[in-house]
């Protein structure tokens, strides 16, 4: 059986692909390359792959829309479909992994049965905004305006209809992120709701930024998965660097391979410890892996992690 498959959504940057690939070592990858990325580049992302790499349907992706999650979806259903993985990360094409293979599946030993990514629910503090202070839900209140699966934006700003509207009264929401590592039960459960219920993915596709709350909100909603639900968790398998302003995780290079170390060599986490726990914050522990890099920026920190980290 295999422990662990990778999901991993590109959308530039060969060279950087092709070293996460050769990082996640024996591990099957699914890779999404988006539609939107020139066909010389997708030729130079997946020219001389190894044979565990698997091409999947390519889509057209926006930030802050349903296409996003249309295309983990299908990513994820080539994943349950070709392996027998315990596990599912999805990956970003710009992310690395801080251990060797060998070590972070045995990491992911304590997590079976368990998805391994933080989620908690709404109202989640960190996502106000100067316009919204309601911890998020503004996200899914909101009808936001979307043409064929793609976000509208206003200088920079998504648009949705005047007035709030009412939500399914099964969904219970959470906030996450679009980087996760899945359970496959998880995986599969997600699936057969998306599935069974064609009016919850009508709602999520006008929801804003659906990527970060569709899954954790589904999976943990007990109306739609009775016993099954997944309970929050506190967790978060992902090094990422915040800017004091601004909304989206800046570069990293070799001024933060201390703190890279410092979140490689942490504590370990186990789920006992981690989902199901109150509150929003949990001990230092662990990062699996970091976000975000690019051989544009700075390629002598991943040599750094290759040497020093991931031995």
């Amino acid at each position: 059986m295999t422990e662990l498959a990778v999901v991993v959504l590109a959308h530039t940057d060969p060279v950087h692909l092709k070293r996460l690939v050769a990082a996640l070592e024996d591990v099957p990858v699914f890779l999404h390359c988006d539609a939107k990325t020139p066909g010389h580049v997708v030729q130079q992302m997946t020219q001389g792959l190894p044979r565990r790499v698997t091409l999947c349907e390519r889509l057209r992706t926006s930030r802050a829309s349903w296409s996003l999650v249309e295309a983990e979806l299908r990513t994820l259903r080539q994943a349950i479909a070709a392996s027998r993985a315990r596990h599912i990360a999805v990956v970003s094409g710009m992310d690395y992994p801080l251990l060797s293979m060998p070590e972070l599946i045995d990491q992911l030993a304590g997590w079976d049965g368990h998805s391994y990514f933080r989620n908690v629910p709404l109202p989640f503090p960190q996502w106000n905004t100067r316009t919204y202070r309601d911890g998020g839900l503004w996200r899914v209140q909101h009808r936001f305006i979307t043409r064929g699966g793609q976000a509208l934006l206003w200088r920079d700003v998504p648009l949705h209809w005047p007035g709030r509207r009412p939500t399914p009264p099964e969904l219970e929401f959470r906030a996450s992120s679009q980087w996760k590592i899945y359970a496959r039960e998880h995986v599969e459960l997600l699936l057969d709701v998306v599935d069974r219920r064609p009016d919850l993915v009508r709602f999520w596709r006008s929801t804003h930024t659906p990527d970060e709350s569709f899954a954790a909100s589904t999976l943990g909603s007990r109306a739609l998965l009775g016993s099954l639900a997944m309970p929050p968790c506190l967790a978060q398998a992902w090094f990422i660097a915040w800017p004091d302003v601004g909304s989206h995780p800046r570069w990293l290079t070799s001024a933060d391979f201390d703190r890279l170390a410092q979140a490689r060599w942490a504590p370990a986490i186990g789920a006992a410890d981690a989902v199901g726990a109150p509150g929003y914050e949990i001990r230092p522990h662990r990062k699996l892996f970091a976000r975000k890099f690019s051989t544009r920026v700075d390629v002598e920190v991943l040599d750094r992690i290759d040497a020093d980290l991931r031995r």
